[in-house]
Parts: C-alpha cells; sequence; structure tokens
C-alpha cells in the first residue's frame, strides 16, 4: 500500500491547477474548524502539510482568496476546486487537501483537530485522536456549565481525600470570581463544556489547579492537551515551569502527571496535620 513518504502529486477537478511534492507531510489531520467547513462545504476538511522548499505548482497558478487576515485559501479559478491553505499560525509550510490526490488512498490522518467546532451529526468512527482547542472564560460567559463539570469531578474525592477539597466551601460566585481574577480554561463538546482547568501566575511558575473532564469524555486525552495549552501558556507569560499539587491518595493522578513529563519537588501538609497531604510537582517549558 503506497504512502506520502515520498512525495507526490495532486490536481484540480478540471486539471488547470497542479501539485507536487518531494518530502513526506509535516502531519496528516483532519481539520473541523467553521472556517474550513465553510470554505470546502464539507463536515470537515482533510489536509496535509509541506514544507516550503519541497512543493510546486506544475500546472497554472491557483487563484488566491483572503479568508482572513492571517490566512490565504488556493482554489482553480477555472473550476473552483480547493487546493491549499496557507496560514501564518503555520510559517514556512502549505497544506493541501487530500482529496486532490493523485492517489487519496496514500494519505494517512493522525487527527482531528479543532474538534471542538465539530457538527453534531458527525461523529467519525476512526479511532483517531479527538484534539480541541480550549477557550479562555470570559466576564460575558456563564460560568454555571463549567463549574458543573468541576464539582461532579472533584465530588469522587468526597471520602477519599483529607482534608476535603477546598471546592467544597466554594460557592459558585467565588469560582466565576476566581476564573475571572486567573485564567478559566474549558475544552468544549457541542458548545458545552466538557473538561476545565484554572491557570493562575506565580512567582516564576504557573499554577494549574482545577483540572477535572465529565466522566462521559474521559480517556480521550483531555488533560493532556489541557496541560500542554498550560504549558504554552507559561511561555507566553514568560514563565519557566508549570506548578501543581495532587493530594496524596490520589494514586492514578500521580501516576498520570509522571507520564506527561513532571516530577516531584515538595510534600506538604495542611494546618492541623502532623503528616504530608499534598505533593507538588514541576514541569519546565
Amino acid at each position: 500500500m503506497s504512502d506520502l513518504a515520498q512525495g507526490g502529486a495532486g490536481h484540480c477537478l478540471c486539471g488547470t491547477v497542479r501539485f507536487v511534492f518531494d518530502a513526506a507531510p509535516l502531519w496528516q489531520a483532519h481539520c473541523h474548524c467553521e472556517s474550513c467547513r465553510r470554505a470546502t462545504s464539507a463536515s470537515y476538511t482533510s489536509y496535509f502539510g509541506v514544507q516550503d522548499g519541497h512543493w510546486r505548482w506544475t500546472g497554472a497558478e491557483p487563484a488566491r482568496f483572503a479568508s482572513s487576515p492571517r490566512a490565504e485559501r488556493f482554489f482553480c479559478g477555472r473550476c473552483g476546486s480547493p487546493m491549499a491553505y496557507r496560514g501564518a499560525d503555520w510559517p514556512g509550510e502549505m497544506h493541501f487537501f487530500a482529496a486532490s490526490l493523485d492517489d487519496p488512498s496514500a494519505y494517512r490522518p493522525t487527527e482531528h483537530v479543532h474538534f471542538n467546532e465539530h457538527l453534531a451529526w458527525d461523529q467519525p468512527g476512526d479511532g483517531l485522536k479527538r484534539m480541541r482547542v480550549p477557550r479562555r472564560l470570559t466576564g460575558a460567559d456563564d460560568f454555571g456549565p463549567a463549574i458543573a463539570v468541576l464539582r461532579a469531578a472533584f465530588a469522587s474525592m468526597d471520602g477519599v481525600i483529607d482534608p476535603p477539597s477546598s471546592l467544597t466551601r466554594q460557592t459558585d460566585a467565588d469560582l466565576r470570581a476566581e476564573g475571572l481574577r486567573n485564567e478559566f480554561w474549558v475544552m468544549e463538546d457541542l458548545g458545552r463544556p466538557i473538561a476545565t482547568m484554572m491557570l493562575t501566575p506565580g512567582a516564576g511558575h504557573l499554577y494549574l489547579g482545577k483540572l477535572a473532564t465529565d466522566a462521559s469524555f474521559r480517556r480521550q486525552g483531555l488533560a493532556r492537551q489541557l496541560v500542554r495549552h498550560a504549558l504554552a501558556r507559561a511561555r507566553a507569560l514568560g514563565l519557566s515551569e508549570v506548578r501543581l499539587q495532587v493530594r496524596v491518595e490520589l494514586a492514578d493522578n500521580h501516576a498520570t502527571y509522571l507520564a506527561l513529563g513532571f516530577v516531584e519537588v515538595e510534600r506538604t501538609a495542611h494546618a492541623g496535620y502532623d503528616h504530608p497531604t499534598s505533593v507538588t510537582y514541576s514541569r519546565g517549558v
């Protein structure tokens, strides 16, 4: 079975616009963002990225459309076939449409991106990773649904950790105020929060707290995606590390963070306890 490891070629419907590339794609993925859906009138768009210098147009030059100040789309001016996309967030590469390949069966997607924007009737069953883009809540948002996810997730700790989580003492108004004072991020599906994370800038580090996932969306890599976003936020804020705390009793959580590259830096005790109750973990950015 062929693949794109050695490059490939493609063309539009009428054959006027053609391209060729001589290197393996940088990545291959299905995109569910609304912009791409609108541009192609499809539920999602299948792309692969090729580094500049390894591709060229071999037929007529395609027409161009600036779909946003930071993005440009390429299409055949004769038959209208979408051909490629270039965005400022991906400098030095061109994104070609997989279905335009001479041999589309050589395409090997590894994930769905911008899956937070997928359509309700679009539920792929291919087993590929579903990557979502986190969204920061603002004063214009209803914090209720996100807080509900948070409370439901932390309820599983009742009777397991000692002392109980401070979340039990916070009202919804408290959590909203904390989220606006710091950074309250959510992952969404069909417009509703399914995972949460609170980021608080500290002295040289970014503190990651209130990480929670809706029970029906667990084991989909959402926590890993949020941690990756926290590391990116720390870099953007000029901070050198991300820190978090895990209660001593939560063995599965310890294993998860160790697998994500965190290392233990200290153990602390809550007021009134003569033994460690929390473990602090750190990961450099």
